[in-house]
């Protein structure tokens, strides 16, 4: 071989390992925030559409908005867990077609309040999962395998609140939290004009903040209430690990083998949520919510990645992806009646504009504008109380044309869900 022949053959090497790391940091630390807002954070308010924030009178009001707490007498436990059950169907501009894996995740809450015996102030605890724990698995054989075959998100929220009621109409709540979050993902990596197989790389990662929510509720009348809520965004670092496994024996001298592990840390901006609504009771029997949210999803603006240990030779360096996600409002209704005095009936409905723009959509987050259907129904016997729901979330079908991975997209997700309380 020639000695031009060396450096061309070298030169290709190297953008090859160019293009499997800016293609990895593509996709292996986007959060998937399907559940942004989402229907896991108590079953009473999430079978009334999550319509709450003027309403916010069980222990959920720590996350809807911790001033409701002050409608609460005594000492309340409500607790119970979410089933969230997501599918995606993908198919490719030649007609390559590929569902996701079935998977269910149970994303849980926990709230405890008391009003101290005090006739005007009251404080919580919650403990929930704020955007909520799910992900997407594809097949590794599949037509999505080069972008993603695997993610997964967690996230956790300890939320102390403190609620006080100013006058008889006018109640406050603030609170500060700690969100843990914890992100996996997978990808293949096409080897096929070096001679070889796929590879395959992942990442583990976690970290975690500090932020603050507060809110108000006003009741100007008997019959009507409306609430503003606001959650801070949260700056998350992480840190762990990226591993390249099968990599081609072209490449195996420049990373040292068929394996490469480092460390690897990067920063998540969870956004900011300013919520309002309204709340009508027109009879005892009868609720009626209405509530606009606004969501700060921008603050995922691109995302950054910087590897502990570089392989300037092999095209492993930092590398920076363009998001673009943008901020969107979501609307809001529903409603409670009960039928007897122990016994209700809950409906409710969301629409959910899209954070991800065409031209960043990927398998990792796929998403579309969601249109939510929620039923419910709540029983209470003496100081216990049942609440238990049903969701239905359907996304408009979504076709992008885009450089990551063109295509067209159908989503669809259950939620099941169930709440126990107590009152001491």
């Amino acid at each position: 071989m020639t000695r031009p022949e060396k450096q061309k053959n070298l030169l290709s090497l190297k953008e090859w390992a160019i293009t499997i790391i800016l293609a990895l940091s593509l996709s292996l630390f986007l959060p998937n925030i399907s559940f942004s807002g989402g229907p896991i954070h108590g079953a009473r308010a999430t079978g009334m559409g999550t319509a709450f924030v003027a309403i916010a009178d069980d222990p959920s009001a720590i996350t809807h908005n911790p001033a409701g707490l002050t409608q609460l007498k005594g000492t309340n436990i409500y607790s119970g867990v979410t089933a969230v059950i997501t599918s995606t169907d993908y198919e490719s501009p030649t007609g390559g077609s590929e569902d996701t894996e079935f998977q269910v995740f149970f994303p849980p809450h926990l709230y405890i309040s008391s009003d101290l015996n005090t006739q005007n102030m009251a404080v919580g605890l919650g403990v929930y999962s704020p955007f909520g724990i799910g992900g997407r698995k594809w097949n590794e054989n599949g037509p999505t395998r080069y972008i993603s075959t695997e993610y997964t998100i967690a996230t956790f929220n300890i939320n102390p609140t403190f609620a006080w009621q100013i006058t008889p109409g006018i109640s406050v709540g603030f609170g500060v939290f700690y969100l843990y979050a914890f992100n996996t993902a997978e990808r293949m990596i096409d080897q096929s004009s070096l001679g070889a197989r796929d590879g395959k790389s992942s990442i583990d990662a976690d970290g975690d903040g500090w932020g603050y929510n507060f809110g108000i509720i006003v009741t100007p009348f008997q019959k009507l209430s409306l609430g503003f809520a606001f959650r801070s965004g949260v700056k998350v670092d992480q840190s762990g690990d990226i591993e390249l496994k099968n990599i081609a024996p072209a490449l195996q001298a420049i990373f040292g083998g068929s394996q490469f592990k480092t460390n690897v840390h990067t920063t998540l901006d969870f956004p900011d949520v300013v919520s309002l609504g309204l709340a009508y009771r027109p009879t005892e029997k009868l609720t009626l919510g209405l509530d606009f949210e606004w969501v700060g999803w921008s603050s995922f603006d691109e995302q950054n990645l910087d590897f502990e240990n570089e392989v300037p030779g092999g095209g492993f360096s930092d590398a920076s992806t363009l998001l673009d996600w943008k901020d969107i409002w979501s609307i809001k209704a529903g409603g409670e009646y009960w039928m007897t005095d122990s016994f209700a009936l809950r409906a409710g409905y969301v629409y959910v504009d899209t954070i991800v723009p065409g031209h960043t959509l990927s398998p990792v987050h796929p998403d579309s504008v969601q249109h939510n259907f929620s039923i419910g129904c709540g029983y209470k016997i003496k100081q216990w109380i049942l609440d238990a729901f049903y969701n239905a979330g359907f996304y408009e079908d979504r076709k992008v044309n885009n450089p990551i991975l063109s295509g067209s997209y159908e989503n669809f997700t259950h939620y099941f869900g169930l709440s126990i309380g107590y009152r001491f």
